[in-house]
């Protein structure tokens, strides 16, 4: 009987538990399998602990065709009249992109994550009953440029910034220009930045960077690319061949592609924060802040990690404030 009851108890806690916590749904523009996603989706379960329940869905526009968009889209919102949940987080520029129109005259609040564009056109257009704030992420561009040009011991040099044909490539490649028009002169650097749509536009752009005389190659973004036949090249093989092939020093913009076997360091933006950034507006906005009361913000500044492996291979030595993650 003794066992009885404590079994009992022990049941009705956890479905009381359950009955109190918070249900917040995240729709992903990607897909879990994606090293991004991964690391801001421990950053929101963390954080937000066991008071929320989250519900997750896929639109996995990394690997599908925008034909699939909308498709996914409207799964999506299916998903979402299925949940009911309270509060719903965006992660990422399609997400944002697809799912506001379907979202923004239900009564409920939206959080979004990982946003490069420019989310005010949209909040704008798509006005209604949902409350909406939300997390930015903004490439480190003249943080990199200036720690490199130091490691580099050269102020005069030349990068080529790598990204895919990707909607977030083409967002933070825009961004990173229009910083760079803007500082040029000051910086003394000159950069070419490349928009790949295929793994072979990849592989020559790779291949030409030293005779074009390039000091250094950034790797931004690189998971939508497509073989011959349109197939998604597994980001691992990109990064994997763009280490073994290259003839100058790589950095990255996210923390994803530092390492041994990929690149070798960079002023990085991390996923987790993203996630951690985006729980605490869930946490405010559960304890009854009005989420369009609360100001869209930038996301906590990324740290300088290397890869020593990789440093080495290169003759470089990072200063005192890089983090060796080997």
């Amino acid at each position: 009987m003794h066992l009885l009851i404590k079994a009992l108890t022990s049941f009705l806690l956890c479905v009381t538990a359950s009955a109190w916590a918070t249900n917040v749904m995240l729709i992903e523009s990607y897909h879990y399998g994606y090293d991004w996603d991964k690391s801001y989706i421990a950053g929101l379960e963390r954080t937000l602990g066991s008071d929320y329940t989250l519900s997750r869905f896929e639109m996995d526009t990394k690997r599908l065709p925008p034909s699939e968009f909308e498709k996914q889209a409207d799964k999506a919102f299916a998903a979402y009249q299925a949940t009911k949940p309270e509060i719903v987080v965006l992660g990422d520029d399609n997400a944002l992109k697809y799912i506001l129109p379907r979202l923004y005259d239900e009564p409920i609040s939206i959080v979004f994550l990982g946003i490069n564009s420019n989310p005010r056109h949209l909040l704008a257009e798509y006005e209604g009953q949902a409350k909406v704030t939300g997390v930015l992420e903004l490439p480190l561009f003249v943080r990199n440029m200036r720690e490199i040009s130091m490691l580099l011991g050269k102020k005069n040099i030349k990068v080529k910034v790598m990204f895919d044909s990707g909607v977030t490539s083409e967002i933070a490649a825009e961004y990173i220009l229009r910083q760079y028009e803007q500082i040029r002169r000051s910086l003394g650097i000159e950069i070419d930045i490349v928009n790949a749509v295929t793994f072979q536009g990849w592989q020559r752009e790779i291949a030409a960077t030293q005779s074009g005389g390039f000091d250094a190659v950034i790797v931004g973004l690189y998971q939508t690319l497509v073989d011959s036949e349109g197939n998604n090249v597994d980001s691992n093989q990109v990064l994997s061949w763009t280490n073994q092939h290259v003839e100058v020093p790589t950095f990255g913009f996210w923390d994803f592609s530092v390492g041994k076997g990929k690149t070798s360091g960079g002023v990085v933006l991390f996923g987790e924060s993203q996630g951690q950034h985006a729980a605490d507006l869930v946490k405010q906005i559960n304890a009854g802040a009005d989420a369009s009361t609360i100001p869209i913000q930038i996301g906590r500044q990324g740290r300088a990690i290397y890869s020593a492996s990789e440093m080495e291979r290169w003759s470089l030595t990072p200063s005192s404030r890089w983090q060796n993650i080997d």
